[in-house]
C-alpha cells in the first residue's frame, strides 16, 4: 500500500515540472493517437477584423455638455486617482456620458461633462431623472503635475484638488 502511494507521488512529482503534459507521451489520452485539437493557421486573406479599417474616416463627437455641474471628487486610489462628476441635463434620456479631457494648462486639467441627447426632447422631468454621474481615471504619472481638476458644463464648473 506504503509503495503504491510513494510511487503515485513520485511520478505527479516527476511529471508536474512538465510545461505542456497535454502534447507529452505520458498522458494517457495521447496513447492511441487522441482526436487533439489541431490548430490551422487561417490565411490572412481570408481573416476579417472585428473593427473594420476605416481609412481616413473621422469620428465627430456629437456629445453635448450637460447643462450644470452639481458635484466633483477626486479620490486617489494605489494607481492614481478617480475623478467622479456629477452633472444635471437638460431632459431626462441622455447616454453615452463621459468625461473628456480639454486641456492641461499651468497645472489644472479641466475636463468636460459631455452626454448624448435624446431622440425625443422630454420636457419638466424630475430633476432625478435627468441626472449624470460618470468617472474619470487618471494615472500616477496623469497626476503628478496636477495641482486642480476642474469639470465644467453649459451653465457651471467645478474644480477640487487631487
Amino acid at each position: 500500500m506504503r509503495r503504491g502511494i510513494l510511487v503515485t507521488a513520485l511520478v505527479l512529482a516527476t511529471t508536474s515540472g512538465c510545461a505542456r503534459l497535454a502534447d507529452s507521451a505520458v498522458n494517457p489520452l495521447n496513447w492511441f493517437g487522441g482526436g487533439g485539437a489541431q490548430q490551422v493557421a487561417a490565411d490572412p486573406a481570408e481573416r476579417r477584423p472585428l473593427v473594420p479599417e476605416t481609412r481616413g474616416a473621422v469620428v465627430v463627437d456629437q456629445r453635448v455638455p450637460v447643462q450644470r455641474i452639481t458635484a466633483l471628487s477626486v479620490d486617489r486610489t494605489p494607481y492614481g486617482a478617480l475623478v467622479s462628476a456629477t452633472g444635471l441635463a437638460d431632459s431626462p434620456g441622455y447616454f453615452n456620458a463621459d468625461l473628456v479631457p480639454v486641456s492641461v494648462e499651468d497645472g489644472e486639467l479641466t475636463l468636460e461633462l459631455r452626454a448624448e441627447a435624446p431622440p425625443a426632447f422630454e420636457a419638466g422631468a424630475d430633476p432625478a431623472s435627468r441626472r449624470i454621474t460618470v468617472g474619470y481615471t487618471l494615472s500616477p504619472d496623469q497626476l503628478a503635475g496636477l495641482a486642480r481638476v476642474r469639470v465644467t458644463g453649459t451653465e457651471n464648473s467645478r474644480s477640487a484638488r487631487p
